[in-house]
């Protein structure tokens, strides 16, 4: 066995985050940790190939049982998606690890945390681009007819798993950020999302102009120091194995203040959202500060990178274990299909919020997101929460919906936590697979073809 297999088999394949910051969430501004890995395109070797915007986000088990963004199985899927290309994100729901509050009781608060996640990374990607332009992203077209369409891979393990498929749809979800009141969570976010690239974008441009001066040979690099990124007390130092030490002096405070004020719509009082951005260590956002709405909105961008949704769902959990986790009775994605709403208008050109949408439309929208994009659900014949003729059939009943991409892979001998012999390498490899066929195929995921376990 090799050294990487060792590390497979440990969980150990990641390398120290890009960015470690915390996030408030848009359920009620609890601060959720964070941790972004930048691939290979994004560091200052200028053999690195083309930065395309494809991202995903990894999602853990349950946070009571000791669930984390640590998680073997989440650091194996984190690490196999950005060796193939992504920029990939990994978060500590409420009361996991790093991240406040405590876990909730129905998964509502937790599905608002991983759309909170969402948001940043889109919008993230959406500005970051240090190698190219030179114009303000908000205000340039993004020229996607003459590239691949950007993947955003919603992916989940267990718990994570349930809710990667109890989300809305992107459209949904970035609808939260398209125009948010100054103040809230979502304005936060979208704003922390824009410094963040920005900041970024400065940083690597500057160390791939370096590093192209000394293979030129035409000027050395001196060694620098690593900058010390903090918003709003959050950013710690940045860390990356190619990226050379370097230090920027930046005014973090007066930089917020600026884009806050050229964000607003009109040029009247000053953003509320200041202060919650200058607040210290906590990143969090006061009930009374919510209420205390000024009625100013971040503006509209100009253009939004148009994202390919896809899922990854890694031992999702079922029926009563689910029932369980979130002390629901009944759970969505069981037996029954969801029944459409009346109207099956999506809420791309729509303002309103999920929580504005009835239960019964989020529902449908939650799974038919799963057959209307490329989705993959990996799972063991041999899983001791689940039942595998539970996953099967709902597997099926997916998978029979007319022009469905939802796709199930089932894993010989393996059980809930991959331990069994053999299988974590299978489930790294379907994950390699699809996540692969995402970055080549256009528009839609072809058939997969993965081997049978025998």
């Amino acid at each position: 066995m090799v050294e990487a297999d060792d590390e497979l088999l440990i969980g150990r394949t990641l390398p120290e985050p890009s960015l470690t910051f915390t996030l408030p969430s848009i359920h009620d501004g609890t601060t959720l940790d964070c941790r972004v890995y930048h691939p290979f395109s994004l560091s200052v070797s200028p053999r690195a190939p083309p930065w395309q915007r494809h991202a995903a986000i990894v999602a853990h088990p349950y946070a009571p049982l000791g669930g984390s963004c640590d998680d073997r199985i989440v650091d194996v899927t984190a690490s196999t998606l950005l060796r193939l290309g992504y920029l990939v994100c990994t978060f500590n729901f409420r009361g996991a690890s790093g991240s406040a509050g405590r876990t909730s009781w129905t998964a509502k608060a937790e599905r608002a945390d991983y759309m909170s996640v969402a948001g940043f990374v889109a919008h993230y990607a959406h500005f970051l681009d240090p190698f190219k332009r030179a114009e303000p992203a908000d205000h340039l077209p993004i020229p996607q007819t003459a590239q691949h369409t950007p993947v955003l891979l919603f992916a989940g393990y267990s718990y994570g798993a349930m809710i990667t498929t109890q989300l809305p749809s992107v459209d949904t979800i970035l609808a939260t950020f398209k125009s948010p009141e100054s103040g809230t969570p979502a304005a936060e976010i979208r704003l922390r999302a824009e410094y963040m690239a920005d900041t970024e974008n400065a940083i690597l441009a500057s160390a791939r102009a370096a590093a192209l001066e000394r293979q030129s040979g035409s000027a050395p690099m001196s060694p620098r120091r690593a900058m010390a990124m903090r918003i709003g007390g959050d950013e710690q130092n940045r860390k990356s194995h190619d990226l050379p030490r370097r230090s920027f002096s930046l005014d973090a405070d007066q930089k917020f203040k600026d884009m806050i004020n050229k964000a607003r719509k009109g040029h009247g009082k000053r953003a509320s959202s200041v202060s919650v951005l200058q607040r210290k260590a906590s990143g969090t956002v006061s009930s009374d500060h919510l209420k205390d709405g000024t009625g100013v909105n971040i503006k509209i961008l100009g253009t939004m990178t148009r994202f390919q949704p896809a899922y990854l769902l890694i031992s999702p959990i079922q029926g009563y274990v689910a029932n369980l986790a979130t002390m629901s009775i009944s759970y969505p994605f069981g037996k029954k299909a969801a029944k459409p709403p009346k109207s099956t208008k999506t809420d791309q050109d729509d303002t309103r919020s999920p929580t504005e949408l009835n239960p019964g439309h989020l529902a449908w929208e939650a799974e038919h997101k799963l057959t209307s994009n490329p989705t993959l659900a990996i799972y063991g014949d041999r899983d001791v929460f689940v039942a595998a003729k539970s996953l099967r059939n709902w597997s099926k009943r997916l998978e029979a919906v007319p022009a469905s991409q939802f796709r199930a892979h089932e894993v010989s001998t393996a059980g809930h936590f991959w331990t069994e012999e053999g299988v974590l390498f299978i489930m790294r490899d379907a994950v390699k697979t699809f996540a692969n066929l995402l970055l080549t195929s256009e528009p839609a995921v072809p058939e997969l073809t993965l081997e049978a376990e025998k």
